[in-house]
């Protein structure tokens, strides 16, 4: 009689749970429904005249192409306290910044974006913000044959494979387990504990691996974007974006940064910024969004947008200075 009124309960328990899961996802009554971010790219009158054949580059103008995902898109920030519109404030004259950045891009989103702008823009400077997840999905090797597209590549389509297909599905079945499992890994996770499961492990101890299938076509893309930046004489920067509310664990990334600068070691065409150095030994409470949440607040983007503003203004000091010379 005990092991049927457990079970009863039980099933009771797990019921109600449900329901109230499902209640909360349509109405937020638990008020946990994250900030929605859009995913598009922002309209500007800039974008509009690229797309449109219209932008003619000018010699004095100093023209940068930011590329990257929502860190640095910067959803659920003021658009003038974003990191394009602080870096074009602390650069004043002269400077155009094509911000093409998207919530939701991975690699190859961020590539296609760049290979069909950069043509158009012709940038002096190109920012590649990169998040260490923006590897997760199957990524297509690099069709070196296709032809420049003449529309704006469209975000592409994320499709789970192995084991997340499996868990997404269990997920979708029953929405208290996601609830329940998401919860106990972030706060895990917030207190720097990662549980040798799920999608944070697999990144930063797998994925990154030299076997790697979607590591290795990643390399590739950065690859060729470098060697485009070379042969048009613009400079490459490649800035990996720190989990801003995990700033105190910086040592969950350390095999991950590993694999990042032996690969950086290896093509000298990219000017590398672990994003991390520029927050060490600083609090998460002061530059993350959510506790529960990667992604960076608005002195976050000031702080980046300084630093390459400092970058940026060094290198045309260097260039004017070597026109001088000659």
């Amino acid at each position: 009689m005990k092991a049927l009124n457990f079970f009863f309960y039980t099933c009771l328990f797990f019921l109600v749970g449900e329901l109230i899961i499902r209640i909360d996802l349509e109405y937020d009554i638990l008020n946990n429904s994250p900030y929605k971010i859009e995913v598009k790219i922002e309209e500007s009158e800039l974008r509009n005249k690229i797309e449109k054949g219209n932008f003619i580059p000018n010699p004095n103008q100093t023209r940068i192409l930011v590329i990257g995902d929502s860190y640095i898109n910067g959803g659920g920030i003021p658009i003038e306290k974003r990191f394009s519109k602080r870096l074009s404030n602390l650069l004043k004259e002269e400077t155009l910044i094509l911000d093409i950045s998207r919530p939701s891009n991975s690699t190859l989103d961020n590539y296609n974006s760049f290979m069909f702008y950069q043509e158009k823009f012709q940038p002096q400077f190109v920012f590649w913000a990169y998040n260490f997840n923006d590897i997760l999905y199957s990524i297509p090797q690099i069709n070196s044959s296709k032809k420049t597209e003449i529309v704006p590549p469209k975000r592409v389509s994320k499709k789970k494979i192995g084991l997340k297909k499996y868990v997404s599905q269990l997920y979708s079945f029953s929405e208290l387990t996601r609830y329940v499992s998401s919860k106990i890994q972030k706060q895990l996770k917030f207190q720097g504990i990662v549980v040798p499961i799920g999608e944070f492990y697999q990144l930063t101890q797998k994925t990154y691996l030299e076997t790697n299938k979607n590591w290795i076509d990643t390399k590739k893309k950065l690859n060729t974007v470098s060697q485009i930046c070379k042969t048009n004489q613009s400079k490459f920067i490649l800035y990996k974006m720190p989990e801003f509310n995990l700033l105190n664990h910086s040592n969950l990334f350390h095999s991950l940064d590993e694999k990042f600068v032996n690969y950086i070691n290896s093509n000298k065409n990219i000017t590398y910024y672990n994003g991390i150095n520029d927050f060490e030994n600083e609090n998460s409470d002061k530059f993350m969004l959510s506790k529960y949440d990667g992604h960076p607040n608005e002195l976050a983007h000031f702080r980046i947008a300084k630093k390459i503003a400092e970058y940026i203004m060094g290198e045309k000091a260097r260039t004017h200075n070597n026109i001088h010379k000659e």
